[in-house]
């Protein structure tokens, strides 16, 4: 179990093993030595009885006259009171081995004693001892023998120096070995009593030792276990200067470093991904197999990973376009569109064409992945024209590759406007250029000598110079608005004055085309921050394309409203013309421009130019909503002027 594989119980088990086994071998070799102890004192006792008796006169006198035989009842009854006596076995035996009498067993029925080895060593040194089993009673018995010397007298064989050559008997004692046990167990009791309760005791030390030795670990465990969670605040008290409170210290000093460094990681990977957001591409960096671990907004966004929500009116939803070869592309409405939610952590770790979905895109990284090189491609991926460039980088031992998503679509349509334009200009001069050379070789001719043609044609040359004049003035007074080198006077104006100096202008072309021009102002409008000279040209060019596609009998009207947010103007132009074709709706603001249906018109195509330069200058934007043949909307919008009160529109 992971519990018992803690500090705390490896402490614990191998003391408490530990202290059992010593214990256990102390009690087992103090019983032993108890044993012996006893056993040394029993056998002391029993040989000095034994010695004892065999100078007992009356033993002496009857084994050296030989008086007693086996069985005497006299030697039975002196036995057996010594053995009541001294609460031992006591048997009497003839030198040569022959039992005489035994005070527990009947001396007919016993053996000679001649072979035991007690008695052998009392025959030889006097006394002698020993421990065996008894062939009587079948119990291990503890021996003491004694040799009985002859009665001493006058002609005692002193001589020969050796008093066993001369016993006459043998008196052995003899007690069970059991005795020792029986006698050893209260001790043996008490020691093992002893033993456990200091065992006990120890455990108990033991126990609280290595719970307390183990507590400043398991804090440390349970402060690394967080701080791998990611708590960078977690802290250790350390708590005296042992081992356990210098690894606190140290944990504490772990930990401040990998706050800081983590932090530092922190701030630079914020930078990166900042610098990364903010860029206008789109960056995907893969690692060596092609999957994703970094993408930036751009990407993202490209890639139709990011989600927008709407947060201003519920009426402006989401417009999402898919085509069959790319990627959803979300557009938000010019108003109140924000970012609200997007997962890019979800894509980390997932495969390239799991997130781009297109396959050239794939190629181009695979080819550089390849050659080990820069590739490129630029291809259309829905409807946008993309640059994909994949570059391989090494870093930190480990390849990866940067991927590039560039949306090219703006420099396209910003090269396809100068095609356009070099195009349009060429054909506008081309037709007056054409008209003054056609004009000068007539003159030449001989017109010039012709008093009726020459007047007529040199009318001609100056309508044709005039119109030139004019585009040259255009071209420049545009660039000029372009470079900001137009000077702009703003100021708080009425809308009325924006918008009824140029109608009034412009009454009489209404007039003689039979087109009704009307203008439907309310009654109070807030002020607008603008130059009301420009607003006038811009004003002036939409109501005369108004007028000069408008059909006789047809009509003109002149709107404006505040909008909802109460920071803006809309100023509207509506006709009853032959409308603008849809194709044509995102490059009519294009400089020399025209509609099939407008070419055959005088104008220069860069009326509509100059007007929308004017209301970007103003923070406005312009825009036409028409349908063909039914005519068409030239709206634009103006700032509302700082603290703009509404005005009463005169009639």
């Amino acid at each position: 179990m992971p519990g018992f594989r803690s500090i705390r119980w490896r402490i614990f088990v191998p003391i408490c093993l530990s202290t059992a086994a010593v214990m256990a071998v102390l009690y087992f070799y103090s019983h032993s030595q108890f044993k012996q102890f006893y056993s040394d004192q029993h056998r002391h006792r029993l040989g000095a009885d034994a010695l004892l008796l065999s100078e007992n006169r009356q033993l002496r006198d009857g084994l050296t006259q030989s008086r007693w035989q086996a069985g005497d009842i006299e030697l039975v009854r002196l036995v057996q009171a010594w053995g009541i006596q001294l609460d031992v076995r006591v048997t009497v035996a003839l030198a040569d081995g022959s039992v005489l009498a035994d005070s527990l067993a009947d001396p007919s029925s016993m053996a000679g004693l001649q072979e035991q080895p007690e008695v052998a060593e009392a025959l030889q040194e006097g006394t002698g001892f020993s421990a065996r089993m008894s062939s009587v009673f079948g119990t291990e018995m503890l021996y003491a023998a004694a040799a009985v010397a002859p009665q001493e007298d006058g002609s005692s064989n002193a001589e020969s120096g050796d008093s066993t050559e001369a016993a006459v008997g043998i008196l052995r004692l003899s007690v069970p070995s059991s005795e020792i046990d029986t006698a050893l167990e209260p001790l043996r009791q008490a020691v093992l009593i002893v033993m456990l309760l200091v065992n006990s005791a120890l455990v108990v030390i033991v126990l609280i030792v290595s719970k307390g030795t183990s507590r400043p670990f398991r804090h440390l465990i349970q402060a690394a276990a967080r701080l791998a969670q990611g708590e960078l605040g977690v802290r250790i008290e350390p708590q005296g200067t042992d081992e356990a409170g210098q690894l606190a210290r140290l944990f504490n000093r772990m930990r401040d470093r990998l706050e800081s460094q983590v932090a530092s990681v922190t701030r630079e990977r914020e930078r990166l991904t900042s610098v990364l957001d903010n860029l206008l591409d789109g960056v995907l960096i893969l690692d060596s197999e092609g999957r994703v671990r970094l993408c930036n907004r751009v990407a993202a966004r490209m890639a139709g990973l990011e989600s927008r929500k709407s947060v201003g009116s519920a009426a402006e939803s989401e417009e999402v376009a898919e085509t069959g070869d790319g990627p959803l592309h979300t557009e938000g409405s010019q108003g109140d569109s924000s970012l609200e939610s997007l997962d890019r952590q979800s894509v980390r770790g997932q495969p390239l064409a799991q997130i781009v979905r297109d396959h050239r895109i794939v190629e181009t990284w695979e080819d550089c992945r390849h050659d080990g090189r820069q590739a490129e491609s630029i291809f259309q991926w829905g409807n946008r024209t993309t640059r994909v460039v994949a570059l391989p980088f090494v870093a930190g031992g480990s390849e990866g590759y940067i991927v590039l998503l560039q949306d090219m679509t703006e420099l396209h349509r910003l090269e396809r406007v100068r095609r356009d334009f070099v195009s349009n200009i060429s054909h506008e001069l081309r037709t007056p250029l054409a008209s003054l050379q056609a004009l000068t070789e007539t003159l030449r001719d001989g017109a010039l000598d012709d008093p009726a043609a020459a007047p007529r044609f040199l009318d001609r040359i100056e309508t044709e110079v005039d119109a030139l004049a004019q585009m040259v003035r255009e071209l420049l007074e545009l660039s000029r608005i372009e470079s900001g080198q137009v000077p702009f006077r703003f100021k708080p104006v009425p809308v009325s004055e924006t918008v009824l100096t140029p109608v009034e202008r412009l009454q009489p072309l209404a007039a003689r085309r039979e087109i009704n021009l009307i203008v439907d102002l309310p009654h109070r409008l807030p002020l607008v921050f603008a130059d009301a000279e420009r607003i006038h040209q811009v004003v002036t060019n939409l109501v005369h394309n108004a007028l000069k596609f408008s059909p006789e009998g047809g009509s003109v009207i002149i709107s404006a409203d505040a909008q909802l947010d109460g920071q803006r103007v809309t100023i509207s132009v509506n006709d009853t013309g032959t409308g603008v074709p849809a194709e044509d709706t995102e490059r009519i603001f294009e400089r020399f421009y025209k509609t099939d249906r407008a070419r055959a018109s005088l104008g220069t195509g860069l009326g509509l130019a100059i007007a929308k330069h004017i209301v970007q200058a103003h923070s406005g934007r312009i825009w036409v909503e028409s349908i063909e043949n039914r005519g068409s909307t030239f709206s634009f919008t103006l700032p509302v002027a700082p603290n703009g009160r509404r005005t009463q529109v005169d009639g």
